[in-house]
């Protein structure tokens, strides 16, 4: 069993870490089950054999962790993984947008520059009060799950979040949103 970790930071550094001793692996997907609190946290603490590194969680974009290992038990229950990161050069799906279906491309964008192109897909929930609320609360949530490129799991940090843009127009938009054309 083995492990990559990828951090992305404000600063739009990337920083890649390996695991492959069990015993650590363990550890590190054991602290998964906390993983809404991990970017209110007040460090990341990454010790590899020959360093230390500390981040600030309040200024990481995202981190993936990349692993074959069913990433199931140690996840929260009930988390929404419709997002999936689309890779360089992949032909996205159709998009559909209907009264029971949601396929969309979505691009996320966070402070310092850094920038995930994806693709949100599944059912669409019916009520159209639960749709608004899932849109206008993005920003809210402690982490918005996302299924990388490769194997594993991905953690956005909404907080430093700045926009995201979704591939179709809202049939029911908040009432505050501002309908627009673009220029």
């Amino acid at each position: 069993m083995s492990i990559t970790i990828t951090i992305v930071t404000t600063a739009n550094r990337t920083r890649r870490f390996t695991q492959s001793d069990p015993a650590r692996v363990s550890e590190i997907l054991d602290s998964l089950k906390r993983c809404t609190q991990l970017f209110s946290n007040r460090s990341l603490i990454v010790v590899s054999d020959d360093s230390t590194e500390i981040f600030c969680p309040a200024a990481i974009t995202r981190i993936e962790i990349e692993t074959d290992t069913d990433l199931t038990p140690y996840l929260p229950p009930g988390r929404n993984t419709n997002i999936r990161a689309l890779g360089l050069g992949e032909t996205p799906p159709p998009i559909i947008l209907d009264s029971q279906t949601l396929s969309i491309p979505a691009d996320f964008f966070f402070e310092g520059g850094d920038a995930l192109n994806a693709w949100i897909a599944g059912p669409r929930p019916a009520d159209a009060m639960e749709r608004t609320m899932r849109i206008t609360r993005l920003f809210e949530q402690p982490v918005v799950f996302y299924q990388p490129i490769t194997p594993g799991i991905g953690l956005m940090n909404p907080a430093v979040m700045t926009r995201s843009t979704f591939g179709a127009a809202l049939t029911e938009a908040p009432t505050a949103a501002w309908h627009v054309k673009n220029a």
